[in-house]
């Protein structure tokens, strides 16, 4: 039983966190099959798509900023990152047709994505079993770094490599939501 209205409110949100990363996981799973089983859709519906992913990822960001049992400056870390997020997946589904570009924010937003989560988990005390986190984020940092950067002249080609990106990504976030749930990490983003 929490002791005061703040502290119950912060459980609540703790709550919701591995609820809401697993919700993030199937989401993102479920879109990057789409992305990659139907890889000539349009630019605009590419767009769509992965703006929708990044919109999933902001809110969790944004829920774990509010709710996880992290330090204030990783707190404020998750909330930029939310919105960052935020921002990103608006320019994605606002990217026209330009395929480039919409490459260059999906990268970008998981560039930021990775990076946020690898610190969080790399300096925060309060879970065990963080270093695995460290570790996706990195890799998540690194494979948003390649798609930003990365030659794509064509949706389909495009389209195949995030949809199996975004894929694994949700992979990971269920797998993380299923150890959050058992207690077995915290979520750190």
């Amino acid at each position: 039983m929490p002791t005061n209205r703040i502290e119950g409110r912060t459980a609540v949100f703790a709550d919701w966190a591995w609820q809401a990363l697993l919700v993030t996981g199937m989401c993102s799973v479920g879109v990057g099959i789409t992305l990659a089983v139907w890889p000539n859709k349009s630019v605009t519906v590419e767009g769509i798509l992965c703006g929708l992913v990044l919109l999933a990822t902001a809110a969790f960001q944004l829920i774990a900023a509010f709710g996880a049992n992290i330090a204030t400056p990783l707190k404020a870390l998750q909330f930029l990152g939310g919105v960052t997020g935020l921002l990103l997946a608006l320019w994605c589904i606002n990217s026209g047709q330009w395929v480039l570009l919409l490459a260059l924010w999906i990268g970008m937003g998981w560039m930021v994505r990775g990076v946020v989560l690898a610190i969080t988990a790399a300096w925060s005390d309060e879970f065990v079993g963080s270093g695995w986190q460290e570790i996706i984020g990195l890799v998540t940092a690194g494979v948003g770094m390649v798609v930003a950067v990365g030659p794509f002249e064509s949706v389909v080609s495009l389209s195949i490599a995030v949809g199996l990106c975004t894929a694994l990504l949700g992979a990971t976030e269920i797998w993380t939501a299923a150890r959050v749930e058992q207690g077995e990490v915290g979520v750190t983003a």
